[in-house]
């Protein structure tokens, strides 16, 4: 069975379109920008949003600079980015994000289905953290 959801963008909060890929941002990108919800943009406010320097002229990273993964050189915005993919594989692989920006319908059947141990401890505790956060109705 197949669900539609819609991702909103952690930096403008508009639906990422379907047709384009969702890229997954790091802890530098939260830093500068802390009113990011989530970890999932669209390809415009990465380009938008990014920056051209992690180093201050005379040397060394700026004040507060959290390092891009050791795979990375860490030079600028693009240098701190975790993937890119489909709204599908991203969710799966970040289902927290994918939760807090609009995939929880996704996140809960993909929870109830057959997958690999490894995914299914992911999703169970995100769906956890997730569910102690909601507020509850009526009381």
């Amino acid at each position: 069975m197949s669900i539609s959801f819609r991702i909103r963008c952690c930096l403008c909060a508009k639906n990422i379109p379907l047709a384009g890929d969702v890229i997954a941002v790091d802890a530098e990108w939260q830093r500068r920008y802390p009113k990011m919800r989530g970890i999932l943009a669209c390809e415009r406010c990465v380009i938008d949003y990014g920056w051209n320097c992690c180093t201050k002229t005379a040397g060394g990273f700026v004040d507060g600079h959290i390092a891009a993964p050791p795979e990375q050189v860490d030079m600028d915005s693009w240098s701190h980015l975790l993937e890119r993919g489909t709204h599908r594989a991203l969710v799966a692989l970040y289902p927290q994000a994918g939760l807090l920006q609009g995939a929880e319908p996704y996140v809960r059947s993909l929870a109830s289905r057959k997958v690999s141990p490894r995914l299914a401890a992911r999703l169970t505790e995100a769906l956890g953290d997730f569910d102690v956060r909601q507020p509850v109705v009526g009381t």
